[in-house]
């Protein structure tokens, strides 16, 4: 999906955007910080995505528990106050791709 956007006409600011988003991720953790937002938050996670930035590096057993979003997004959802949580157990990284119809409805749904 990256490798489109990188290869178009504005891959410079595409890298540069991922590579801000990449540094946060590595070095500005904000669990701590889901229980202060204050707006109205909804997830929308696919069951079996297991994205897990850094996972390459880690000791195999902590990279075992990396990037388990069904827990994950649990966890998530329990600290945002009045969050709501949208699973597709089916789907990977990204049901907006993968399946649109269903992710556009589950969408509209909760807007």
């Amino acid at each position: 999906m990256l490798a489109g956007m990188y290869a178009g006409p504005d891959g410079e600011i595409v890298a540069w955007n991922q590579a801000q988003t990449s540094e946060m991720v590595f070095t500005q953790p904000v669990v701590h910080e889901l229980p202060a937002l204050r707006v109205p938050t909804l997830l929308m996670i696919g069951g079996k995505d297991r994205t897990a930035p850094g996972a390459n590096r880690a000791a195999s057993e902590v990279a075992a528990r990396l990037g388990d979003y069904p827990v994950l997004g649990r966890r998530a959802a329990e600290a945002i106050p009045d969050a709501q949580l949208v699973e597709f157990p089916a789907l990977g990284h990204s049901p907006q791709v993968e399946s649109p119809d269903d992710f556009h409805a589950a969408l509209l749904q909760h807007l």
